[in-house]
């Protein structure tokens, strides 16, 4: 049995003075249930001319084209487009897309295997061909993979912007890169425009796994788009919306007719992901103290048939004139703040190590090495070491090593891989502070003993 699961982490308590208030959701879906959900899958394979050198690219592509073919399900409608200065249909040969079975498959294979690499780059025109293509099944799970390995260089941004807007809510689509050529911040806009990943192929080699393992995650979807529905009083308005976790993408909002808003998540498997709300607040000088104000409610809104959503949560306030209350922040909001910062210092010392500013470069990448290991993120680290030798993480000490490819910059740029939370951490408790007996503190609810002086507090719950 399908079943919907939310968890709202903050910290409630809020002087009259804060105009902000940060909380994470987290959403889980388990237990997804076997059925056939009609899907749609584009492959967008970067066939311009210096994709045949070295010719490994144009080999593993093709590759990694027959294995994502391989990975879907039967029934699952696609098509392979070749993109260059055009987008051209490669498989079926007109303009829609035919049914996955074995007979469909082989063949769409065999062009595969025969892609020739012929001309230049404009992406807009892969899009648009993918966004008429999965336009024709609108009540399928609709996903595009683009693979490319150079700039945009036949056409103007603004030509890209302008079909990404169009493709907007549309599809889903997940884009790599291969080899040295291409610029990082194409595809993180692709990516973060239509609620996919953006990566680096490290090793040409390891393109054809990558894009298995893509297809497979995508046949695994079936809602086509579960929404955060966000309702708030007058004086409090919803500043932005981030998905944190697993990977990070600002989220647009709608309004909605009830009054709130919704914000549209893409597609979802069996998955946990998590959402950093800030909310801005109105003047709280005249708004009553000490006890709980109902802030905003939020919940979940899909017009897909399956499992029952649970109920709304409460983002709650409780204005105090207890500083150490109000200027807590909740560890789970810290780490999803430090992660954003992790983020920025990595984009630094890119950006350091392309102007030649080779100590500029070491000093951010120590601090991101600092923050990666106090977040426990791995796979920073894991990125970072191709690029440097980490003598000291705790000190922020590493040493930049003498071979640099741009390829392993790409990937730690592009390296928004989030730090996921304990599915068995506890939400803050929720109910009245407790009165420390001996020096009059407000701790949270639930607390045991003072946060002030440590005094304990009895039978507090």
């Amino acid at each position: 049995m399908t079943s919907f699961s939310v968890d709202l982490y903050q910290n409630k308590y809020l002087s009259t003075s804060d105009r902000y208030l940060h909380a994470v959701l987290v959403v889980r879906i388990d237990g997804v249930a076997k059925q056939s959900v009609a899907a749609a899958e584009v492959l967008l394979v970067d066939c311009s001319s210096s994709m045949d050198w070295p010719p490994t690219k144009i080999a593993n592509a093709r590759k990694a084209a027959e294995a994502a073919i391989d990975s879907l399900r039967d029934g699952t409608m696609f098509a392979i487009v070749s993109g260059t200065a055009t987008a051209t249909m490669r498989f079926p040969a007109t303009e829609e897309l035919c049914a996955a079975n074995p007979d469909t498959r082989a063949r769409a294979k065999a062009v595969a295997a025969n892609l020739v690499a012929n001309g230049g780059t404009a992406m807009s025109t892969w899009l648009a061909l993918a966004n008429r293509l999965l336009g024709q099944h609108p009540h399928a799970i609709r996903h595009a993979l683009l693979l490319t390995d150079g700039v945009n260089q036949g056409e103007a941004p603004a030509d890209l912007h302008r079909v990404l807007d169009q493709c907007r809510g549309r599809f889903t689509c997940d884009a790599r890169g291969i080899g040295d050529d291409w610029k990082p911040e194409e595809l993180r806009t692709i990516a973060s425009v239509l609620q996919g990943t953006a990566d680096a192929v490290v090793e040409d080699e390891e393109l054809v796994a990558d894009f298995g393992q893509i297809i497979q995650s995508s046949m695994g979807k079936v809602v086509r788009d579960l929404r955060l529905r966000i309702h708030t009083p007058p004086f409090v308005e919803v500043d932005f919306v981030w998905q944190v976790a697993p990977t990070r993408l600002p989220l647009v909002s709608a309004d909605v007719a009830d009054g709130g808003v919704e914000v549209a998540t893409g597609p979802w498997g069996e998955e946990t992901r998590e959402f950093l709300i800030g909310l801005r607040l109105d003047d709280l000088s005249g708004r009553p103290q000490l006890e709980d104000l109902q802030l905003g409610r939020v919940g979940l809104a899909t017009e897909d048939a399956i499992g029952t959503l649970p109920a709304e949560l409460p983002i709650l306030g409780h204005i105090t004139g207890d500083v150490t209350l109000s200027t807590q922040i909740h560890d789970l909001v810290s780490r999803h703040t430090v992660q954003a910062k992790l983020t920025e210092k990595l984009g630094e010392g890119w950006a350091n190590f392309g102007e030649g500013d080779r100590d500029a470069a070491a000093r951010a990448w120590g601090e991101a090495a600092k923050m990666a290991t106090e977040l426990g993120n791995e796979e920073v680290l894991r990125r970072l070491r191709r690029l440097v030798d980490i003598e000291d993480a705790a000190r922020g000490l590493v040493h930049l090593k003498e071979s640099v490819r741009p390829r392993d910059g790409f990937s730690l740029i592009l390296s928004d891989l989030s730090w996921q939370s304990d599915a068995a951490r506890e939400p803050v408790p929720v109910g009245e502070p407790v009165k420390c007996p001996q020096c009059k503190t407000l701790s949270p609810a639930g607390s045991a003993v003072c946060m002030a002086n440590g005094h304990p507090l009895g039978g507090a719950s």
